[in-house]
């Protein structure tokens, strides 16, 4: 039995965020602009995770209060520069260097331990233009919502969604992000058991739509069905795997 009140909090945290975001697009279209480019909105269980997908940094984040973060977009906004550099060094000022977007392994932020980072980064700046990509999924658009999303408590199974998008029409995807040279994990089983947990009528399910439909950024209006896809690497030229339709493998 689903405990609703255990995820009221994320469900308050996440309209919240989707407010001051929507409030800092409408009051500076501009500086919203450059901050969406490389940076989107992780609603948590306590804060809000601000994710950069520049290549400097793949995945890398910072905390902030729910309420904090129109500020806060507006001062990322303000540390990048010709659209592509940001002054990590500004930032480091602002928010401790030695985490969030600091944080990864090296004294730099440059060293990221999880190899799959690059490659999710990567799909997330993409994926709203990749016609491939999107053919290979039989969609007219796709529209990124969300990254690394948990939505369990107490004692349920965890499961993380590395990428969430849809196509504006009612089917979300599900994609689970693999390394090439990756070969423990399998991602077709894990994205299954995404689609089990997360796609299935009930109770669980009714709160995660709320979720994903208070998302931040690109929220889903209306949802008719589920869909997962493992990735392997990802790059502008997926092909789709004739043995496993579900998996997809950019070169």
């Amino acid at each position: 039995m689903v405990n609703i009140q255990d995820y009221a909090k994320q469900l308050l945290i996440a309209k919240t965020a989707k407010k001051e975001l929507e409030e800092f697009k409408n009051e500076n279209p501009d500086a919203y602009e450059k901050f969406i480019e490389w940076f989107h909105l992780r609603p948590g269980s306590n804060k809000v995770t601000i994710v950069t997908t520049h290549h400097d940094r793949p995945m890398r984040g910072i905390y902030i209060g729910r309420t904090k973060v129109k500020s806060a977009a507006e001062f990322l906004a303000g540390c990048i520069t010709d659209n592509k550099t940001i002054d990590w060094d500004k930032i480091a000022n602002t928010y401790n260097s030695g985490k969030g977007f600091a944080a990864g392994g090296g004294s730099n932020g440059k060293i990221n331990g999880n190899k799959e980072y690059p490659h999710q980064a990567n799909m997330i700046n993409d994926l709203h233009d990749n016609k491939k990509l999107k053919n290979l999924l039989g969609v007219k658009n796709l529209y990124f919502v969300a990254s690394e999303v948990v939505f369990s408590r107490r004692n349920e199974k965890r499961k993380k969604i590395d990428v969430v998008a849809h196509d504006g029409e009612g089917k979300v995807f599900f994609f689970e992000m693999k390394a090439p040279d990756n070969k423990l994990d399998n991602p077709v089983k894990q994205v299954k058991e995404y689609l089990e947990m997360y796609g299935k009528k009930g109770e669980k399910n009714k709160i995660f739509e709320e979720m994903l439909k208070c998302y931040p950024q690109n929220p889903i209006a209306k949802i008719n069905e589920y869909v997962g896809y493992g990735i392997i690497g990802y790059s502008e030229n997926p092909v789709l795997d004739k043995n496993e339709k579900m998996l997809i493998h950019c070169t």
